[in-house]
């Protein structure tokens, strides 16, 4: 954690030291649904897959989710300015590694959503990352269980609906001048580094979704589900490989397109070399330009 200077936020540090270009784009793009950017990752499952087996045969629950996860934990450790946000018109690296996710209590269509939100460490292995997520999706997936979202939206949503909408005013206000309470900062799924959601999981392909107005969110991920796919070969043979397709809508004013690409192709070979994940990283990058 750095010292926190004049201009910084309780949730993220000031960019003074970027292109100078950064500086008027807010102004030129106001919203996240301006600035949005859509990027497609097609992700080769056979090593990632192999792994999976080798870890289930030793006792661990593990699948490719956590492995998505902790490739976009580990990437973020790389490349650093994935991990920042606009707020106030102003450029913000974030202070914490945080995903959200909408988890379903049982798959059916009747039964509500909840979101929970992971928080990572930047050194987070493989391990790390399946045990933090086995455990926090296990204190909200019971279906007596709320968490404290849950139970911050039963009770505002009984106001009337002027209180209701001059208070997410009165929120966004704040937020827009980092003073939101920092209570509502923590329980919101709309405040984190990467919003996911695994359509995979009811058999659908990744879609291209938004990047919510509301919060501090500036990457939202769609993973796809798994399918088969023949591969054509350098030597002109042909492969049967399973691939998994994950599309990703970006807010462009937090980086350039190059550096986003970059974290992209940084994943893609994480995928590919998924041993890298069992050990930490050999060095955490910061953030330059803070």
């Amino acid at each position: 954690m750095r010292k926190r200077r004049f201009g910084d936020r309780y949730d993220g540090y000031r960019i003074r030291n970027s292109d100078p270009t950064n500086v008027i784009i807010p102004y030129l793009m106001k919203e996240r649904n301006d600035s949005l950017v859509y990027f497609d990752l097609e992700l080769d499952l056979t090593k990632v897959e192999a792994a999976i087996k080798k870890k289930r045969e030793e006792g661990m629950d593990i699948g490719v989710l956590d492995y998505v996860i902790a490739t976009l934990v580990r990437s973020m450790s790389q490349y650093p300015r994935a991990n920042r946000f606009i707020a106030g018109r102003r450029l913000y690296a974030r202070n914490e590694l945080l995903i959200s996710m909408a988890v379903k209590k049982k798959i059916d269509i009747d039964t509500p959503e909840t979101i929970v939100k992971f928080k990572f460490n930047l050194e987070d292995t493989i391990n790390d990352v399946c045990k933090n997520i086995r455990t926090t999706i296990a204190e909200n997936k019971g279906e007596d269980t709320s968490n404290s979202l849950d139970g911050f939206l039963k009770v505002v949503n009984h106001l009337p609906r002027f209180i209701y909408s001059a208070a997410v005013g009165f929120v966004t206000w704040l937020d827009f001048h980092g003073k939101m309470p920092k209570f509502i900062n923590k329980i919101s799924p709309f405040h984190t580094s990467i919003f996911l959601t695994n359509m995979g999981s009811i058999g659908e392909e990744a879609i291209y979704h938004h990047i919510y107005n509301w919060g501090t969110t500036s990457v939202f991920c769609a993973m796809g589900r798994k399918r088969k796919m023949n591969i054509l070969n350098s030597d002109g043979t042909i492969t049967e490989k399973k691939i998994m397709k994950i599309r990703f809508t970006a807010d462009e004013r937090i980086a350039d397109g190059m550096y986003l690409a970059s974290f992209l192709k940084y994943m893609k070979y994480l995928f590919l070399n998924p041993e890298l994940l069992d050990s930490p990283p050999e060095k955490v990058i910061e953030d330059d330009q803070i």
